[in-house]
């Protein structure tokens, strides 16, 4: 018996497989999602370490394109302000709702092009240092509570946009829940970043203060 591959080899890695990984972690699926799929289907499927493998290569990839993107995005802000300031929207999320998450990621977005000049992905959970293997990656960047991961990530960010972008963030759209401006107002000097609402939020705040006073009004008329 002799074996053959179905698709092109790229740097001695099978394309067909890599598409696999990628479409399985688009989907937040791993390993063992793949193997019931394809053993359902009676197909043949890939060890567990070499799944690892090319993920690790689709992540360097990620990084690379993204890093790429934010700096093209950047440069296009510089050439339309004709300036090195600018406004963001700074804005976070996590991976589960309540702030309960382990993981976060905040984004700065520029108001200008509505395109993403940086970003900072925060953890503080390892599963390999948490079952004792060596591991030479970087663990978690953050310890502290998951609710203040917004305003740390966006410190990192506003530290780093002079050297990283050679773009000052100097008006700061929020969204009015969030104590990430008293964290980067005096970045780049006392007073140097303005905070401005967003009207959207500011909108929907008003708007769910409105209803809950209806809704109480109307609970005291009953009452009486």
């Amino acid at each position: 018996m002799a074996g053959f591959t179905s698709t092109p080899k790229e740097n001695k890695k099978c394309s067909l497989n890599t598409l696999l990984v990628f479409g399985l972690r688009l989907m937040g699926r791993g390993f063992s999602a793949g193997m019931k799929l394809l053993c359902t289907l009676n197909l043949p499927y890939v060890c567990k370490k070499t799944f690892r493998i090319h993920e690790l290569k689709l992540l360097e990839a990620v990084k690379y394109s993204c890093e790429e993107n934010m700096k093209a995005a950047s440069k296009e802000v510089q050439n339309l302000k004709k300036t090195t300031t600018c406004g963001v929207s700074v804005d976070g999320t996590w991976q589960r709702r309540g702030h309960m998450s382990l993981n976060g990621c905040v984004s700065v977005i520029s108001i200008d092009t509505g395109k993403i000049l940086d970003l900072e992905v925060m953890t503080q959970y390892c599963k390999m240092c948490e079952m004792n293997i060596k591991c030479d990656h970087e663990c978690s960047n953050y310890k502290g509570s998951s609710g203040n991961m917004e305003s740390v990530g966006a410190f990192r960010i506003f530290e780093r946009s002079v050297m990283k972008r050679e773009l000052q963030y100097t008006e700061y759209y929020g969204d009015g829940d969030s104590k990430a401006f008293l964290k980067v107002k005096d970045i780049y000097g006392e007073d140097t970043v303005t905070k401005l609402e967003c009207i959207g939020h500011v909108q929907k705040r008003v708007g769910s203060r409105l209803r809950k006073l209806k809704k109480k009004n109307q609970r005291t008329r009953w009452k009486r």
